[in-house]
């Protein structure tokens, strides 16, 4: 009994880290676009891509191994396989950020803050990054919205 329920609230973190992740970005940013919110659509589509890029080029610089270490061969699987700053935490950041200020309801908010704090918590429990990895994560996403505010 034990073994299943822990399988389970494993499957359910698995799911729950997916809101932070390239295909559900993508999924909004075409939920966006389909109710013609061309304006929000822009600046989720640079907010995408800051953090990508911020992401990528500390990665290029500093290496930071996973809780649970990933091998790799290759440049591309050396990017990967570091932890520090998490993608997850500075996309899922400026995502709140952006729906939170967008929105203005309080229940709403409250919505996105839980499932903000759920995908930062998945990240430690699937043992892919430590708690400086999110907090960095975190920085940039908030970074990333400051900066979206100076071009849209």
């Amino acid at each position: 009994m034990h073994k299943t329920v822990k399988y389970v609230i494993d499957e359910v973190i698995k799911d729950i880290t997916r809101f932070g992740s390239l295909v559900f970005y993508v999924f909004l940013l075409l939920f966006v676009l389909a109710f013609q919110e061309i304006q929000l659509f822009w600046q989720l589509l640079f907010g995408f891509f800051v953090t990508l890029l911020g992401v990528v080029v500390i990665r290029m610089i500093y290496f930071k191994n996973r809780p649970r270490k990933q091998q790799h061969t290759n440049f591309v699987e050396r990017i990967d396989a570091s932890s520090f700053p998490s993608l997850h935490a500075a996309r899922v950041t400026f995502l709140f950020v952006v729906f939170a200020l967008t929105v203005a309801n309080i229940y709403f908010t409250i919505i996105i803050a839980k499932i903000s704090i759920l995908v930062l918590y998945s990240r430690i429990h699937l043992k892919k990054h430590d708690w400086k990895d999110l907090l960095a994560g975190m920085i940039l996403g908030g970074f990333t919205y400051w900066l979206s505010l100076l071009l849209f």
